[in-house]
């Protein structure tokens, strides 16, 4: 068994050709910081340090931000061409004791050697990374090739009929078709050229291939113009929010290579291929217009936020949906440019507010809960009243305090994640930093500046 790190044990879901499944222990770390207490009531209070350039951390410009599989916090620096690797506790991640090798994120490339400048990130519980640039295409990098290495790639397969006829087949196309026949598999011929380029990040998906613009075309969608601006998985299909045709498209996974890992494994890798259009153009709830940031639910819902007009935040498929009139998170006014949406384990909801330089908080059934990354400030104010003496009025001054919430401290915040602990990230774009906040129940936390 690899342990890539400690204490927290997931199943990956990388298919092997035998079907089988790999279990990696995969552990969260726990960040620390040193709170000043105060009374007050429940609200969400800043984590100290910020990263930030005072405090080490080197990020240009954080417009999305995830947290992985195994507690590893996935920053997309968009004019670095680079994906920041970091530990919940604050440390930058380069290699680490548990196999892992992230050098291929500090400076992203393409395979024309191109710089790559990602817009939005997500991993996937096969521990692929996907990277969207923007572009009308998707990158795949996978942490857990990277962690184990690859030492062979199968150039053809030979399988036998149920007659005892033997077939060599390079395609998976025909593998597949022989193999519902009931042909079995007999043997692989395999190649060690090449490797690096299952290591580096490449292509998943790509309009520009001519046979898949031929299916994105069928869909109404040009492929030379899509702008992939969001992305988000959810069992065997990556979904991606495409800005210029104001569109959600689904991409099915089908493998592309069959690798044998530095620990003897057989698995598929994967590519994409567009299978239906999701969401389609419009106004209206449960249609899209400029989408950006998107998520999946555990029931399969889809949430995604727009810069376009009406409804900022979308929920499409699962258990429910929300309703414009009846659920805070509907409300038309409420937003500036929502960037982005992420759930924490409960299910509750968070919202990027990026024109309004906070984040909101709602339920998961759309009831506003929390605005976080904002000060509460004592307003002095004062009243005239009156009161009856004998027969004649007397006018007192009355000095009176109350508390409003403003947003001085985040500044155009394009992106929000939580970890599996409540702790809730922020790509705090404009000041070129990371924020960190959780929620206090009883106490109100303060952090000294």
């Amino acid at each position: 068994m690899l342990r890539l790190k400690r204490y927290l044990s997931i199943m990956l879901l990388v298919f092997v050709i035998t079907s089988c499944g790999i279990k990696v222990d995969l552990p969260t770390e726990t960040a620390e910081f040193d709170p000043v207490f105060g009374a007050g009531d429940t609200s969400y209070i800043r984590i100290s340090p910020d990263w930030d350039m005072l405090n080490g951390y080197t990020f240009a410009s954080p417009w999305d931000i995830v947290v992985g599989a195994d507690g590893y916090v996935f920053v997309a620096d968009h004019d670095q061409a680079s994906i920041h690797v970091i530990s919940a506790a604050g440390e930058v991640v380069i290699n680490d004791d548990y196999g892992n090798h992230f050098g291929a994120l500090s400076n992203l490339l393409d395979e024309a050697g191109t710089n790559v400048l990602p817009h939005a990130i997500h991993q996937d519980d096969r521990l692929n990374l996907f990277i969207a640039d923007s572009s009308n295409r998707l990158m795949v990098w996978n942490q857990y090739l990277n962690n184990v290495g690859v030492d062979f790639m199968a150039t053809s397969v030979r399988l036998e009929s149920p007659a005892g006829d033997l077939q060599w087949v390079m395609g998976f196309d025909s593998i597949n078709a022989l193999q519902e026949l009931d042909w079995t598999i007999d043997s692989i011929s395999w190649s060690d050229e090449n490797l690096d380029y299952w290591l580096a990040p490449r292509a998943f998906w790509d309009a520009s291939d001519s046979l898949e613009a031929i299916e994105v075309a069928r869909y109404f969608i040009d492929p030379a113009n899509v702008h992939v601006t969001g992305v988000s998985s959810f069992g065997d299909h990556c979904f991606v929010a495409d800005t210029k045709s104001n569109a959600i498209m689904e991409l099915q996974y089908v493998p592309v290579a069959l690798l044998m890992t530095g620990e003897g494994e057989e698995i598929l890798v994967y590519g994409g291929t567009i299978s239906g259009r999701a969401v389609s153009p419009g106004t209206g709830n449960g249609t899209v217009n400029d989408p950006h940031g998107m998520t999946h639910g555990k029931d399969g819902a889809l949430f995604y936020t727009q810069w376009g007009v009406n409804f900022s935040v979308h929920k499409v498929g699962g258990s429910s949906g929300f309703e414009y009139g009846e659920d805070d998170i509907m409300e038309i006014e409420r937003y500036d440019m929502a960037s982005d949406v992420s759930l924490d384990v409960l299910g509750n909801i968070y919202v990027a507010d990026t024109g309004h330089d906070k984040i909101q908080q709602f339920n998961p059934s759309g009831k506003f809960t929390f605005n976080i990354g904002m000060n509460r400030v004592l307003v002095d104010s004062s009243y005239s009243d009156s009161i009856l003496v004998g027969s004649e009025y007397e006018y007192i001054t009355r000095d009176s305090t109350y508390q409003v919430e403003v947003a001085d401290i985040l500044d155009g915040p394009r992106s929000v994640a939580v970890d599996a602990t409540g702790i809730v990230y922020i790509a705090d774009t404009k000041h070129q930093r990371v924020m960190r906040y959780r929620l206090s129940t009883e106490l109100d936390y303060t952090t000294e500046e």
